[in-house]
């Protein structure tokens, strides 16, 4: 009985709030997965990103470093906390023309802290299903300059694993972002490459607007130190090559 609340606000949070890309997911890169930190289990993680969001123009270049940490609330509830520490390119900003930031832009600044809860529904059906929330609040710096705004979301996980250790993840998203809405999907498909199921394993990761955004993520998956820890590496292409990302991101859960 006291799931229920819990339920509840997890799905009314869904329904009518959006959704933000979040940082713990423990399979992929960027897909949130169905997995979450035990009972009393942290997950520390740290991510660098490097964006090129036109490829025929550096002044979009960025990078991003995220640290944040993970706790199992409970064996099915989870909360996430991390921040977003930032590098933009001149034509990031607000007002381009600013000739004090010539000509490689702002130096890095803390953009923005984030926190979330992810809920495992299911914890026995060959399709299991989770539900996760969202806030992301930019600091001030962030207003200024980029027009930061608060963003509120969720996303329905719905993950199915088959075969040795194969697993096959889609997530249903919308999010909200001032006063713009906005709905994504995503889709990923991990597989070990010998028949060691807890080795090194690749993976695709699928995502796009149901409009025209689309974009694919090729990624590497390598466990370390008894599969405490694991290193994940990606490179992902959208926009008909015009946009591309490289990322490094290092879990260690204890």
């Amino acid at each position: 009985m006291k799931q229920i609340p819990i339920l509840t606000i997890l799905f009314t949070w869904i329904l009518f709030s959006p959704y933000l890309k979040a940082h713990h997911a423990m399979e992929f890169i960027d897909l949130e997965g169905y997995s979450t930190a035990h009972k009393g289990e942290w997950i520390i993680h740290f991510h660098y990103d490097y964006m090129v969001e036109d490829a025929d123009n550096p002044r979009l270049d960025h990078w991003e470093y995220t640290p944040g940490m993970s706790y199992g609330i409970n064996n099915r509830l989870m909360f996430d906390v991390h921040t977003h520490y930032a590098k933009f390119g001149m034509d990031h900003l607000v007002d381009s023309t600013d000739s004090s930031f010539e000509p490689d832009g702002p130096s890095p600044f803390m953009e923005a802290i984030a926190g979330s809860l992810q809920y495992r529904v299911t914890t026995s059906s060959p399709v299991q299903v989770a539900l996760a929330c969202h806030y992301e609040m930019p600091f001030s710096r962030s207003e200024e300059l980029l027009g930061g705004e608060e963003v509120w979301g969720g996303t329905a996980i719905i993950s199915h694993e088959f075969g040795n250790h194969k697993l096959a993840c889609l997530n249903l998203t919308v999010e909200r972002e001032g006063n713009e809405t906005f709905e994504e999907w995503a889709f990923g498909i991990k597989s070990p490459f010998t028949e060691d199921p807890h080795g090194i394993s690749g993976g695709l990761e699928f995502r796009g607007d149901f409009e025209d955004e689309f974009s694919t993520l090729a990624g590497l998956y390598i466990p370390l130190m008894n599969q405490r820890m694991v290193l994940k590496t990606g490179l992902e292409l959208g926009s008909g090559g015009e946009r591309s990302r490289v990322n490094v991101t290092l879990m260690y859960r204890f």
